[in-house]
């Protein structure tokens, strides 16, 4: 496909069998996989991922194997996509069979490049680390990326360049700050999601239909966030804009205030942050 040629001329590098090739059954990597199919970014037929339960019960467009060495040995790229909780024992199984011929991809929350190259054993494995969100499947995605200590910087232009194919990414050069990557990006659309939930049922105990409550509120959050993106200003300078002295928006701004949300926002922000910390801990215990 058009992406897949562009990654090849761009790179230099030789092709591989697979150009993807994908070892779990992570939600988050069906999500990417179906996007890169469905925006014409790669043919089903070069992404090669192993068999697993929740690709039967959501089946894709790809090949299909039941051994890993296989993806291994075949794909240009090969992205991890199992819980942390199970990597070490799924990097035990992969250990003998690892090399430092394709780029090893992980969108595994907390799980640090060098613990992953660590358990893999090769000295030379070239890791690069992401945290995509789920709008990706929809191309509004963001995805953060940072590159272990082996990978080169065409490793990580190469990852970026597959996952622009669903948004845009951010390259970070400390990986210390992934985790708040994943608090503030890859959980984000669920504290979106909440906000919106609830400004429904002020609406409903307002009198609004619940599907007329929901258009409202979506497409209030929607619009707003195309003007954050489009409009050079800030949060703080588009909300005052929006802020009459003594007017409803006002009166909404003082209840949310006096309820402390915004304290109770960010420590949300920072409990996601330390639990992917903990994760990353927990992915080094067999």
């Amino acid at each position: 496909m058009r992406g897949e040629r562009l990654m090849v001329r761009m790179m230099g590098m030789p092709e591989h069998q697979y150009a993807l090739g994908v070892i779990g059954s992570g939600h988050i990597a069906g999500i990417i996989v179906r996007r890169l199919i469905d925006s014409g970014y790669l043919a089903g037929d070069r992404i090669l991922m192993t068999e697993s339960r929740n690709l039967e019960a959501h089946p894709l467009p790809v090949r299909t194997t039941r051994d890993a060495g296989e993806v291994l040995h075949t794909a240009r790229i090969v992205m991890l996509s199992v819980t942390p909780q199970k990597f070490a024992e799924v990097a035990a199984s992969l250990r003998p069979l690892a090399s430092a011929d394709p780029i090893y991809l992980s969108v595994m929350a907390g799980v640090e490049t060098r613990r992953i190259a660590e358990a893999l054993g090769a000295g030379d494995v070239r890791v690069v680390r992401a945290m995509p969100n789920l709008p990706f499947s929809l191309g509004r995605g963001v995805t953060g990326l940072c590159r272990g200590e082996r990978a080169t910087a065409d490793d990580v232009e190469e990852v970026r360049h597959l996952f622009n194919a669903g948004g845009v990414s951010v390259v970070l050069d400390d990986e210390n700050l992934m985790d708040a990557v994943t608090a503030v990006a890859g959980s984000g659309p669920a504290y979106f999601y909440y906000f919106v939930e609830m400004m429904m049922e002020g609406g409903v105990a307002a009198g609004l239909k619940p599907e007329d409550a929901q258009v409202l509120a979506a497409h209030a959050c929607v619009g707003a966030g195309a003007m954050l993106l489009e409009r050079d200003a800030s949060p703080k300078e588009l909300r005052e804009a929006v802020t009459s002295p003594g007017g409803t928006t006002q009166a909404a701004m003082d209840t949310l205030a006096e309820s402390k949300v915004a304290i109770h926002v960010r420590d949300a922000v920072l409990a996601a942050f330390e639990r992917g910390r903990q994760l990353g801990r927990m992915a080094g215990q067999p």
